[in-house]
């Protein structure tokens, strides 16, 4: 979620805009995740409307994906 704000609020007509989490979907837990491992985070705008959208995300660990799915949010005014 942190990384599909910082994606949205990039664009200059959206950064007076607050992006509110609406649902998760598809999510899929691939790998376990522990103590000391170096999690990278990826995010890819699939659909942006003006006041809703679409992500997909993934996270992995050395290359390997740990967890992905889908994220519906949508931008409201602060």
């Amino acid at each position: 979620a942190r990384v599909a704000a910082t994606l949205i609020l990039w664009k200059p007509e959206n950064r007076e805009k607050l992006p509110l989490f609406r649902s998760i979907e598809r999510v899929r837990y691939r790998r376990p995740v522990y103590a000391g491992h170096v999690v990278e985070t990826e995010a890819r705008v699939k659909r942006l409307r003006s006041r809703m959208g679409v992500l997909e995300g993934r996270a992995t660990v050395n290359g390997n994906v740990v967890v992905n799915g889908t994220m519906t949010f949508a931008l409201g005014s602060e």
